[in-house]
């Protein structure tokens, strides 16, 4: 069997929840975009802090998932 080709390494507990954070946070924030603009096309004021998870979750969700991703090489690479 060749060196080069191994089972994937188990998931650390800590990763698992930091990659469900992330999950959940984009989640979050795509649910918060979508009540702002349901209630923006049916003329209505929708909540600032909706804004804000979504200004807020969105990006740091997008910032943990390629920490994952870089974690992931990281890990691959020493394989």
């Amino acid at each position: 069997m060749s060196p080069h080709y191994s089972a994937p390494q188990p998931l650390s507990r800590g990763w698992q929840i930091f990659n469900y954070t992330a999950m959940a946070l984009a989640l979050a924030a795509l649910i918060a975009l979508i009540i702002v603009l349901i209630s923006k096309w049916a003329g209505g004021t929708p909540w600032p802090g909706f804004n804000w998870i979504a200004m807020i979750a969105l990006p740091a969700a997008f910032l943990m998932m390629g920490a994952s991703v870089m974690r992931s090489v990281a890990v691959r690479r020493r394989l």
